[in-house]
């Protein structure tokens, strides 16, 4: 199985200063099969909302004939840090994601994207790995029993001290040890730490089960295909030969593009089509 125009997904991070429904509209014009939730205000912020408001946003999405590929709470702006050494932090974080997780069930999602946080740069990185491991092992035991996966991402090092590269990400997997998490890669994060997509295919294997596809620059910003350095068919490439079956997620975020978010989104639709099979 080869992957196809089938697996494009869209994201709604570059839509945040629009409406959901300009978003959910956008795609369904393009005619994307996928999207990918930023759970974020002032679109679906988990503090301001309820199951039920999960359920409308799975029935909205369902009704413009696409399907969730994943649920992706904001964690890296608001005060969410699984491996923070305060506690109460640390617990709050805990209850964020296994809040995400109901959620993510009521909406029809299959996954959960969460990320490991950091420890204090000034303090014990391998202590930070463990806290951010006990965590990660609580929140995948709820996984498990709702039936659903988690995908871990890396963070850039200026953000995490726990997982920021493909083998530290494979080695956090490794600690938790839970069989409904899995990695995932972000080009232009790879890019960003001069990484290659070899290196998370070598590391992760069969494990990796997501991928924020992007262009970008060497700096790891997050771009519209065509307006960065990377090569989409190659990358595509890659992930075929290692037997990828996921979605390709466009995750884009550069303020260059938050007051014309579709001009973006059909760039980098056109571009990933150019290099894809029809399905």
């Amino acid at each position: 199985m080869t992957i196809s125009q089938a697996d494009i997904c869209g994201m709604n991070f570059h839509y945040f200063r629009h409406s959901f429904d300009r978003f959910l509209d956008d795609a369904e014009a393009l005619q994307l099969p996928l999207v990918e939730i930023w759970g974020a205000a002032p679109h679906f912020y988990l503090g301001d909302r309820t199951l039920a408001d999960a359920r409308e946003l799975g029935a909205s999405v369902s009704q413009r004939g696409m399907k969730i590929a994943c649920f992706t709470p904001e964690q890296c702006v608001y005060p969410i840090n699984l491996g923070s050494p305060q506690a109460a932090l640390r617990d709050r974080s805990i209850r964020y994601f296994l809040e995400s997780l109901e959620m993510s069930v009521e909406m029809g999602s299959p996954a959960v994207l969460v990320t490991p946080g950091s420890g204090f740069a000034d303090q014990s990185a391998r202590d930070a790995f463990d806290r951010c491991a006990d965590a990660l092992g609580l929140i995948a035991d709820r996984a498990d029993k709702l039936g659903q996966k988690l995908f871990l991402e890396a963070l850039p090092p200026a953000w995490s001290n726990i997982a920021a590269t493909a083998r530290e990400l494979g080695a956090l997997l490794d600690a938790v040890g839970s069989k409904v998490m899995f990695g995932m890669l972000d080009t232009a994060g790879a890019l960003g730490t001069r990484e290659s997509v070899k290196d998370y295919i070598s590391v992760l294997g069969d494990r990796l089960a997501h991928v924020h596809m992007i262009d970008s620059e060497p700096s790891g910003s997050h771009l519209a295909w065509g307006d960065g350095v990377l090569s989409a068919g190659e990358i595509i490439a890659e992930l075929n030969a290692s037997g990828y079956t996921g979605a390709l997620s466009i995750e884009i975020t550069n303020a260059r593009y938050y007051l014309d978010p579709n001009a973006a989104l059909a760039q980098s639709v056109t571009a990933l089509r150019n290099v894809l099979p029809a399905s």
